[in-house]
């Protein structure tokens, strides 16, 4: 099929996905995770910016294979696998995209159905989303599982009870795998009882969705990007256990965690131009504790993905930010 009255919509939408990428990890102070003033250890702020840059052509990749409706032997598990492997090979970082390789890469295919469908909205592409999660195959999961044997989280470790599904760790994860026809949604089916990222994947983006309808009341409020990607990140976590910290840390401290962000978004929406020094000390405190909710930083991005998406679907400017 001709591409060619598809391409100002392939690009518009590959941007705003490689943009939100730039733009979560860009925003200060979100307590515990690398931001522009903060590095952990093997992990620098350099390495987000190239995961953007590299991430361009997967995602156009996935844009033009929805609007071409493609059903081959793999849906997004390559473009999982592709991201995470030229950061993890091109930089020397440790993983940067797990998480939002997963989203974004099926928000990418979403974006290309919703292409073909006319949508309206960010609801609507979330809507292609679900059908696109459960079209996928066996050769997905076995691609994930190189993804995140390649990314190696810490917190998820061979002793690891997985029951009736394969191990990440398996040697022999590709057969397994293919005996027992796993595919990457059921993967996910599994994973998101206490994966809030495999969890959102499944259900349509729907906490993303609550807080894009957040964050945009909340640019009109603040005339502030920056600002409102922080309150935002808040807003997820507030809202959520953190994946990674659950792992690494247990439940109590999640909890912690979670109670810690609501108390801080109360004041700092209160504050004006010292919020920053309101949260600093929150991130300070997380940074010595080890403690980075990761899994959040994912949903940011996506959720600054679903929000460039309504303004392309509407008209609007992609991001404008003339305040």
């Amino acid at each position: 099929m001709p591409l060619r009255r598809f391409t100002k919509h392939i690009i518009n939408f590959t941007e705003a996905l490689t943009l939100a990428l730039i733009l979560e990890v860009s925003a200060y102070p979100k307590p515990g995770n690398v931001h522009r003033l903060r590095d952990r250890a093997k992990l620098r702020y350099e390495a987000f910016l190239a995961t953007g840059v590299f991430a361009y052509k997967y995602f156009k990749r996935g844009v033009i294979r929805g609007v071409r409706e493609f059903t081959g032997r793999v849906v997004l598990g390559d473009l999982i696998y592709g991201l995470v492997r030229d950061v993890i090979r091109r930089t020397n970082s440790s993983n940067t995209c797990l998480g939002s390789s997963l989203l974004l890469s099926l928000l990418s295919i979403s974006a290309g159905r919703c292409i073909k469908s006319n949508c309206n909205c960010a609801e609507d592409v979330a809507e292609h989303a679900k059908n696109v999660i459960k079209s996928t195959t066996v050769l997905d999961s076995i691609y994930y599982y190189m993804a995140v044997r390649l990314a190696s989280p810490s917190y998820i470790k061979l002793s690891d009870y997985t029951g009736e599904y394969v191990n990440i760790w398996d040697p022999d994860f590709r057969r397994k795998l293919r005996e027992k026809e796993h595919r990457l949604y059921d993967v996910l089916q599994y994973s998101s009882k206490f994966d809030i990222i495999a969890r959102e994947a499944l259900d349509g983006f729907q906490q993303c969705l609550k807080a894009e309808r957040f964050l945009r009341s909340r640019i009109s409020e603040n005339k502030e990007l920056n600002k409102s990607i922080v309150e935002t990140y808040l807003y997820l976590l507030s809202n959520n256990l953190d994946t990674v910290v659950l792992l690494k840390h247990g439940y109590e401290v999640a909890r912690e965690v979670s109670l810690k962000a609501s108390t801080i978004l109360e004041k700092i929406q209160k504050a004006n131009s010292n919020w920053t020094d309101v949260i600093s000390d929150l991130d300070n405190e997380f940074y010595r504790r080890n403690i980075n909710p990761g899994a959040i930083a994912d949903l940011v991005a996506t959720t600054l993905a679903l929000h460039m998406f309504n303004n392309i679907l509407n008209d609007y400017i992609l991001l404008d930010i003339s305040y």
